[in-house]
């Protein structure tokens, strides 16, 4: 995207004020629209309002987009690029979004080539950030294609290293790091210092990354070095970035601290909802916090919050997560509590939005029926005034009767649909402690194990020691989440589980047995807890799982050869026992427990 220099000697600052002149004006008479001597829009002086002063160019832009009629297909498409450029700056990635993409279908209408792919270049800037990965990369391919044969080096690079951001963010580094050479050596064969800038500072990043620390550092304070000379605050706050992230990883506090000091004072020259601030705000408290610096990096938190047009990359329910992190290490477990209860509530929003039209859906639908049995009460008692009141004793009777019955049959399914309710937050929080261990911890952890393994740390009983609770908290991370069918059946299911249980656990298949998906997630959950509870409070050396179906009931049965265990006789119950409980009534199912053979046998009966 383009970002002029901003001016740093004395004439540069005059320059600056003078352009500012006219747009002061504005506020006390008509928008003066650059022209060039020939009487055209000027496009470059409009786009040079894009960096030092967004919010002028976008009122420029409108002004010139409703005043100068009729515009041409190729004026208009380059008058919404530098809008959407404003846009962005300010960090309002969907207006941006919305102008890129009217942008690039007028050039392309327009035949214009670079101009289509300017737009579409900066459109997968703006779906990137906006977390629209596959937006972004149909919008590169595209460019690409259009590119091909045309010479252009510096619309090649700037989408080639666009490119290999988007896969660096995704995790695919093996992808990321080619594309980003060939950015690189796109913007060497030009002289354009910004598009050389966007594609050396992705380049030291992605070379960190994949492990050549040297090289990437060298090749971001070379990069930073040009900016700083060059004077772009936004790419030199981009790259300070960067470079805090590579010293924080190589345990450099001091290099650390030096950066978050001189980007602090750069965060007032650029605009404090720009993609650029907030990213460098949000690398700063996560720095911070790793640090110790709870208070500082709480206070960047609140600002990022406090901000009207910020979009914060972090999804707002993780970065409520990580200032709860801070009140814990400042000992704040108020605030602590009510940043969690906020993360929570945010997570939960999306869903409790959709049982509240549920509810309010069924709220019209009653009122509806409501009203109509009404009227058709009134109407039969017009018409059979005389003969209700001969039969209106046994009607009582009857309706006493009939209600009895409805009462003990509604008692019956709220207690069922409260279990089921009961079930599905057990699920909904398995899921969630799983996608928790497995994103965090599971990650903290291979951080810590390419940390060690970054400096050239040789205790080999270590690095095992991290790698194998690594693989047990994936494992105890995939055991949470509720089970995937994807067209298995129950015994498919119970077999992969035994054969992951190292010999512990042996399944016995009796056939093709149809069950519901909700019925086989609570017979599967049965099996895990029963199980569990065998290997932590039994002498059980191995299990027997089977499932078989007679005349309508299908048995579940678990056999071990542990010493005898009477749940029922058990003063304290655990959690694991209760939810099994749980899960045979919601399966309105029997269960018993025999001693046969010294053989334990603990039995589930159940319609089918």
């Amino acid at each position: 995207m383009s970002q002029p220099p901003e001016p740093h000697t004395i004439m540069k600052h005059l320059t600056t004020i003078l352009l500012s002149i006219p747009l002061f004006l504005t506020t006390l008479s008509a928008v003066t629209i650059p022209t060039t001597p020939h009487g055209e829009i000027d496009i470059d002086k409009i786009d040079s309002y894009v960096n030092a002063d967004p919010d002028s160019a976008i009122i420029i832009c409108n002004e010139a987009l409703h005043t100068h009629t009729p515009l041409t297909p190729v004026i208009e498409s380059q008058l919404l690029t530098v809008r959407g450029n404003a846009f962005f700056t300010l960090g309002d990635s969907p207006a941006a979004i919305a102008d890129f993409s009217k942008a690039a279908a007028l050039a392309e209408e327009a035949a214009d080539t670079t101009l289509c792919v300017n737009a579409l270049s900066d459109l997968g800037v703006a779906y990137r950030v906006n977390q629209q990965s596959d937006s972004a990369l149909i919008c590169y391919n595209k460019a690409l294609d259009m590119l091909h044969g045309t010479g252009n080096d510096m619309l090649e690079a700037n989408i080639l290293t666009s490119i290999a951001i988007l896969f660096a963010n995704q995790g695919r580094l093996t992808e990321a790091l080619p594309f980003a050479e060939k950015g690189m050596e796109k913007a060497r064969l030009t002289d354009d210092i910004e598009t050389q800038i966007y594609a050396a500072s992705t380049l030291g990043s992605a070379l960190f990354i994949a492990g050549e620390h040297n090289r990437g550092l060298a090749t971001q304070r070379h990069i930073v070095g040009v900016a700083e000379r060059k004077g772009i605050p936004r790419y030199i706050l981009k790259t300070y970035a960067a470079i805090m992230a590579m010293h924080n990883r190589l345990g450099n506090p001091d290099s650390v601290r030096h950066y978050i000091n001189r980007g602090n004072i750069l965060l007032q020259k650029v605009p404090e909802a720009s993609v650029e601030s907030i990213g460098f705000m949000e690398q700063s408290f996560v720095i911070l916090t790793a640090m110790g610096r709870y208070r500082e990096s709480l206070d960047i938190q609140m600002k990022i919050l406090d901000m009207k047009d910020s979009r914060p990359f972090m999804p707002l329910d993780r970065l409520w997560q990580r200032i709860a992190l801070n009140y814990k290490g400042l000992g704040d477990i108020e605030n602590m509590d009510r940043a969690y209860t906020n993360a929570i509530a945010i997570a939960d929003s999306i869903h409790q939005s959709d049982i509240d039209t549920r509810i309010s859906e069924f709220n019209v639908r009653y009122e509806t029926a409501g009203k109509e049995l009404e009227i058709a009460n009134l109407k039969a008692a017009q018409s059979r005034r005389d003969t209700f009141i001969a039969i209106f004793a046994a009607l009582i009777v009857i309706a006493l009767l009939i209600l009895g019955f409805y009462l003990r049959s509604r008692r019956r399914k709220a207690e069922i649909a409260n279990i089921f309710a009961r079930l599905e937050g057990i699920e909904q929080e398995r899921g969630r402690l799983a996608h928790e261990l497995h994103d965090g911890v599971c990650n903290d952890l291979l951080g810590i194990e390419l940390s060690l393994a970054a400096s050239g740390n040789t205790d080999s009983e270590l690095a095992e020691m991290v790698r194998s609770t690594r693989n047990e908290v994936r494992s105890i991370s995939h055991e949470l989440l509720p089970p995937r069918f994807n067209g298995l059946s129950l015994s498919q299911l119970l077999a992969d589980y035994a054969l992951k249980s190292n010999g512990f656990v042996t399944f016995l298949p009796g056939g093709n047995i149809a069950l519901d998906t909700q019925a086989s997630i609570n017979l599967y959950r049965i099996v895990q807890e029963w199980v569990a509870n065998l290997r932590r409070h039994s002498s059980a050396t191995s299990v027997v799982v089977s499932l078989t179906q007679t005349d309508g009931t299908a048995t579940l049965e678990i056999i071990d050869n542990g010493a005898p265990f009477d749940p029922s006789a058990t003063p304290h119950r655990g959690l694991g026992l209760e939810n099994i409980n749980r899960r045979i009534k919601a399966l309105q199912a029997t269960c018993t427990n025999t001693v046969r053979d010294r053989r334990n046998i603990f039995s589930v009966n159940f319609p089918t």
